[in-house]
Order: C-alpha cells, then structure tokens, then sequence
C-alpha cells in the first residue's frame, strides 16, 4: 500500500465516523490545552524571576562584606580599603571593576517634616553603571562639588513632627536639611570610656536630581540617597574638621584613627551573571563575606522549573485520560471495520500495511487533537496575559513581562507529544486488528 493510499483511507475512515472522531479530538485538544497552558505558566513566572540576566547590572555584581577573618595571615588585607581593592582586583581575573561604597545615615529635615534616609557614595563611574533613569535632574558630577540623587520615593516618606500626618516634599523647590547620625567603630587601644561623642551638625543637602519611578512600585534606588564617594568624603570632612567621619573606626575615647578609609562594603563587576556566580561561590570558600543577587535569581529558577513541571504533570494526567479515549475509538474502529479487514487480507494487503492504517488513523486524531490544542492555548494565553497578569503586577515595570508564555519549543513539542501519545494509544488496537482470522473476519456481520 502506497502512503498515499494509506492517507486517504485513514482520512475517509475518520471522515465516516465524523461525530467519534470529533469528541476523540476534542478529548486530545482539552490534554493538550492544560499541557501548553500549564507549563505557559511555568515559562511565564521563571522568565519574570530571571528577566534579562545579561543586561540586569545588579545580577553580575558580588557584594563583599568583609574580609577573611584569618586573611591576615596569607596576606590579604583585613579591611574593606583601598589595599584590598587592590587585592581582589589583582587575584581574581574576572572581576571587571570594584566600586567602593561608602554608607552614611541621616536624618532629612525640610519646615515641619521629617524623614530618614541612607547616602549611598560611590565613584562616578560606578553611579553610571547603575543605568539610574532620572526624572529630573543629572547625576552627581566627580569633579568634587557634593550633591544628591535622591530615590523615586524618597519625597513620600516625610511625616508632619506636630500631626504626624505624611507629606510629600518637592526636592526641586523645597529646602532639605541633612543631619548625620554617626555611627563609629570603636578600635581596641583607646583605653577611654568611650568620651563624648561629636554633636551632630546640620547642612542643606543639595538635590542633582531624582531617580525616575511610578509612585507604586517599590525598587532598591526608591528610599536611598546617591552621591559621589570622594565629593561626600571631602565634604562630611569640611563640615567636620577633625572629626571622625561616620562608620569609620575610632579610639575608645572617639578619636579617629588615622589611616585608611574603611569603606562600607565592595561592589565587584562582572561581565556575565554565571561569572558573578561562580566569583562569589570562590569568595565564600575563601573566607570573604560575600553575596550575590544572581544566588537568590537561580533559586527562584529552581522554583520555577519545579512548578513547571508540576504544571505540566497536571497537563500530562489530562492529555493521559484523551490517550485512553483515543484507543478506546480505535477499539471500537476495529469491531466495526472487522469484515473490511478480513477482506483486505484476503485481497493480499499484508500485516504491516493493516497495523500502519489503524496507528496512522490514531496518530492523526493525536495530531489534530494538538494543533487545535494548541490555537486554543495561545487564546488561553493571550486572555490571561491581558486580564490577569495586571492583577498579579506583571509588567508593573513598563516590560513585556507576561503570566503566560508559549515559547516555540513548547508549541511543537506539544503537537509532537500529542502525536505520540496518539500514536501509542493505536498499537494496542492495531495488533488486535491485525490477529484476526480472514476467515472469521469476512463471516462477521
């Protein structure tokens, strides 16, 4: 038997029985549907979990905290200074830039209303990399004259001291005050009782400009405070002269010790997220206190892949249940078409050509029960990305991000897998069809 001879019988005998076929195939369409739907699902939340990795600066950075606590002793430097930016940059090779970062806390004062917040210094070149989106405004020039970016939600976190009511302050029109709280380290060797600590002291903060944001949603930059590290060293240094600048080690009677700058913490950059994640994995086993964004990133993906193969068990019990219908048709195919096949073994059709004709018949009904599965999930997907995924605060962001993606792999493994499992489902009533007499087949009614 020719193939096209086996395709036309296949689709003319499909075609008799129109009212069978058609709820087999809808059986096949509904499995399919729940597969493609629920491990769109799956697609959907890993994708907004990861984003874009290569393109998200804060997935290819390792933050260190501190140093090795026994580092000394192999020569590593044992505070975050200038010498052990020096260190990282020189052992570790894929480390593309170490920014230093410089926290200060203060206390924002603007008329009645009060607030608190974190300056986060840095160098120019590290503030650049950040990709802030400004409102308004520039980012803090390196050219020493101090000034901040002020986060996007900064100017809602103000209350009235009198009402306690919140306010919301102008950074462009209104006038903020800044009062540092200090915060020391206290250093062995002082031999005091801790002295008297210098009183705080008060300066205008000048605004360069304010990160750019909805109002709603809440980010890393909405609540910080940006500057230039060396204008904000300089200038805390200006307002008090000999004085210990904050979370810098003092004496035991709060005298600064001289020396080097201890910073906060180290941004270290990376090209990619795997190198971050490999980078921090070796900083850890060294001893160094260090994380990274991209750690937490892969084990949310760990979490997506799980509900995505739970989703798709679901499906797959579904589409098991069209499988069980699909033979269940062809079985009754086969009682009815007995006398049809005792003639065709008459006739010299061989085995293999009346085995191919009932798994071919099986195999389509699988196949048509996937593409229309499949058209009917994209319209699934395309109701849920445009009514639920709003509800859920997908693309919240301004992105693309949808609850619901079917990527092309998924299409065309389901119509693939649909295939299959029509394909299987007509073994079993193929081979019965196949064992029967000629004989006894031409004499049934």
């Amino acid at each position: 038997m020719r193939f096209s001879d086996l395709v036309a019988s296949s689709l003319s005998s499909l075609r008799q029985r129109a009212f069978r076929t058609t709820l087999t195939v809808l059986g096949v369409m509904i499995g399919t549907t729940a597969v493609i739907v629920m491990v769109s699902l799956g697609v959907g939340m890993s994708q907004a979990f990861l984003g874009n990795l290569e393109s998200n600066w804060s997935l290819r950075t390792v933050t260190v905290y501190s140093p090795p606590l026994d580092g000394a002793q192999e020569g590593i430097p044992d505070k975050l200074s200038d010498r052990l930016v020096t260190h990282l940059q020189t052992t570790y090779p894929e480390i593309e830039t170490v920014a230093p970062i410089y926290f200060v806390d203060v206390e924002l004062q603007t008329g009645r209303s009060g607030g608190w917040s974190q300056i986060t210094a840095m160098p120019h070149e590290a503030l650049e990399k950040l990709g802030l989106e400004l409102a308004w405004g520039e980012l803090p020039p390196g050219n020493g004259a101090f000034s901040v970016v002020a986060g996007d939600m900064l100017n809602t976190q103000f209350w009235d001291e009198s009402t306690q009511a919140p306010l919301e302050v102008d950074f462009q029109r209104d006038s903020v005050f800044a009062t540092v709280q200090s915060g020391f380290v206290e250093m062995p060797g002082g031999g005091g009782d801790g002295g008297d600590s210098p009183a705080p002291k008060r300066f205008l903060l000048p605004f360069s400009g304010q990160v750019a944001g909805d109002g709603q949603t809440w980010t890393q930059f909405s609540q910080s405070l940006f500057a230039d590290l060396d204008s904000t060293v300089k200038f805390l240094q200006k307002q008090s002269p000999g004085k210990p600048l904050p979370n810098q080690p003092t004496t035991s009677d709060g005298r600064p010790i001289r020396g080097e700058f201890v910073y906060s913490e180290l941004r270290l950059f990376t090209a990619t997220p795997d190198a971050a994640e490999a980078l921090v994995t070796t900083l850890n086993e060294a001893g160094y206190g260090a994380s990274a964004e991209v750690q937490w990133i892969r084990e949310m993906q760990q979490q997506a892949l799980m509900i995505q193969a739970v989703f798709g068990g679901i499906g797959f019990i579904s589409l098991l249940v069209a499988a069980i219908g699909i033979a269940n048709t062809m079985m009754m195919s086969v009682f009815e078409r007995t006398r049809e096949i005792g003639v065709m073994k008459v006739l010299g059709a061989s085995l293999r050509d009346i085995r191919g004709m009932f798994i071919f018949e099986s195999a389509l009904i699988g196949m048509f029960g996937g593409l229309v599965g499949l058209g009917f999930s994209v319209l699934v997907s395309a109701v849920m990305n445009a009514l639920i995924a709003p509800m859920l605060g997908f693309g919240m962001n301004g992105d693309d991000t949808s609850i619901s993606v079917i990527p092309p792999w998924l299409a065309l493994g389901a119509i693939a897998f649909s295939t299959a499992i029509g394909t299987l489902a007509g073994l079993a009533p193929a081979q019965r069809a196949v064992r029967l007499s000629p004989l006894d087949a031409i004499r049934s009614q």
